[in-house]
């Protein structure tokens, strides 16, 4: 729909034919909510945000089910006020599972959380309990130590094309806040059922700093921190976006089931991508829904592919990880013709994963360890170019079980390939470590042939 600057076309809802002012000073909060309220009256509909700032000094506005608002190119809408901007719950509202209100489309302009003048914790976007959601095309900006978008018991979202910029945090309390929030519907959610999110796409976002003086990048791009035993969000794909300056890992995926992270681009974040099942000493996360004692058990994940990433400058952090547990594995994974390199920690880290595949990485100037496996089995190892590793090339650790370590080539500080004594079932040939400090395989009874060179 081509919305021109004036005259919105009939059926659509104009925020200054509603009594908008849009010149940054009036309290605009009334007109944009009447014009979200018509469109609520219609069954459905459009609300046009000509060019101009919005001042939404009473926050939150709430948007309904069926409702596109499209903001102009030069329109900002903008957070004067301590509360969430935008959000698609109503007051006392209990609408469990994905029953709210949803095919809500936001697109265009700016969303300015003006966290500098606003300094109380919100987020700018919030959605709860809802089928369909989309954002894009828009920028996001100063978030105050919440999220920009705010996702809890959605399905089906959409958030394409937009860009995150800056975050600000008042009371240096929010070290790991995420830009977009993935959450679970538990106590305090408005209707605590556990719901997860599921079927999200994130796709040609960027993430980085503001230009406002005195905000600051994200700590996180994307994530998730608590969970529910057998709950978990699922079918994520995060494509072909740009995470730059995150304190933390730009992704943070806790207790993700069928992930699929590919073709983005990660420069100068202390880390990349982390995928981890929630392990059974969190007491929050492992009790039983509808309260009681924790359940005492990690929850198991699988399908997760990290392929085709370019990961530049990160810091102390790995490049990639993927963490389970003893009693809560993470099965079939796949890392996969990622390109690593200047990282300041490990490059790829795989604890407690099962049904693995590490294969055609290309890892230069890592900090750690080029390729650690720790614990898990039923893994390979495989075709990975790893130069310049401060540490270890390839190494294998803590009761790592049934591991294949084939056709890689090895330049690190320490042994190529280091395989502890705990390890058992190692499969190793055609490996070419002549760049490093040799070969140190201490494990049980090895299958070998004469391939490798060092």
């Amino acid at each position: 729909m081509a919305l021109p600057e004036e005259g919105a076309p009939a059926g659509v809802r104009d925020v200054r034919a509603l009594g908008a002012a849009g010149d940054g000073r009036a309290d605009d909060t009334g007109a944009l909510q009447a014009a979200l309220d018509r469109v609520r009256e219609d069954g459905g509909g459009v609300v046009w945000v000509p060019g101009g700032t919005y001042s939404v000094q009473a926050p939150p506005l709430r948007v309904h089910a069926n409702t596109r608002i499209v903001l102009a190119p030069n329109a900002v809408v903008r957070r004067d006020g301590e509360g969430t901007l935008l959000t698609n719950r109503d007051p006392g509202q209990e609408l469990p599972g994905h029953t709210g209100h949803g095919r809500i489309l936001l697109e265009g302009g700016v969303w300015d959380g003006n966290g500098l003048r606003i300094p109380a914790h919100d987020s700018v976007l919030a959605f709860g309990h809802a089928l369909g959601i989309t954002v894009r095309d828009t920028v996001i900006r100063d978030v105050p130590g919440h999220h920009a978008v705010e996702l809890n018991a959605v399905r089906c979202a959409r958030i394409l094309d937009v860009r995150f910029e800056g975050f600000t945090d008042s009371g240096g309390d929010r070290s790991l806040s995420e830009a977009v929030r993935l959450d679970m519907a538990g106590p305090g959610s408005g209707s605590p059922d556990t719901t997860p999110c599921s079927d999200l796409v994130l796709s040609g976002c960027s993430f980085g700093a503001s230009p406002t003086p005195g905000s600051r990048p994200w700590p996180r791009a994307i994530g998730s921190r608590g969970a529910t035993p057998g709950r978990a969000h699922g079918d994520i794909r995060i494509l072909g976006c740009h995470f730059e300056s995150c304190s933390a890992e730009a992704v943070h995926a806790c207790a993700w089931d069928r992930l699929t992270v590919q073709g983005n681009t990660f420069h100068d974040c202390a880390g990349g991508v982390s995928v981890v099942s929630v392990a059974d000493t969190e007491r929050v996360d492992t009790g039983p829904q509808g309260g009681g004692g924790p359940a005492g058990a990690s929850q198991a994940l699988a399908d997760v592919v990290v392929t085709g990433n370019v990961l530049t400058g990160t810091g102390g952090l790995p490049a990639v990880r993927c963490t389970g547990h003893p009693g809560g594995p993470v099965r079939n994974v796949s890392v996969t013709g990622n390109t690593v390199s200047g990282t300041g920690g490990t490059g790829i880290l795989l604890e407690s994963t099962e049904d693995s595949v590490v294969d055609a990485n290309v890892l230069r100037g890592v900090g750690g360890n080029g390729v650690h496996v720790r614990g898990g089995g039923g893994l390979r190892v495989s075709g990975n170019r790893i130069s310049g590793a401060c540490a270890y090339g390839i190494r294998a650790s803590a009761r790592t079980n049934g591991l294949s370590v084939t056709g890689n080539g090895v330049d690190s500080r320490d042994s190529g390939l280091s395989v502890t004594g705990t390890c058992r079932n190692l499969v190793r040939h055609g490996n070419d470590l002549r760049g490093s400090g040799g070969l140190d395989d201490a494990s049980l009874e090895p299958v070998t042939d004469p391939g490798d060179l060092v």
